[in-house]
């Protein structure tokens, strides 16, 4: 699945620069995980079906509850902010 992908423009549109042996590691992993995508995109799904298990040795996945626990107030998470304007976090653009 590798000739789908070039590592190399990857990497410059993502502004990186990797060495040969990093373009190779990434662009095997790469592979490995679109493999998993185009695994999952076969699944045969009915629409009375819930819920999925995928685990590689075929194992129900045990999953904890979600707890709701006391976090930052507005005023303290913005406190923190290096750079804030009327109450919003203020960060440098990801695009010119």
């Amino acid at each position: 699945m590798s000739d789908e992908f070039n590592i190399k423009n990857i990497a410059k549109l993502a502004s990186i620069n990797l060495s040969e042996e990093e373009q190779d590691s990434l662009s095997n992993d790469l592979s490995i995980i679109l493999d998993h995508v185009n695994a999952l995109s076969d699944l045969k799904l009915n629409s009375q079906q819930k819920e999925i298990f995928i685990h590689p040795l075929e194992k129900e996945l045990e999953l904890q509850e979600d707890e709701v626990v006391e976090s930052l107030t507005h005023d303290e998470a913005i406190s923190n902010a290096p750079k804030s304007k009327d109450g919003k976090f203020v960060v440098p653009p990801s695009m010119e």
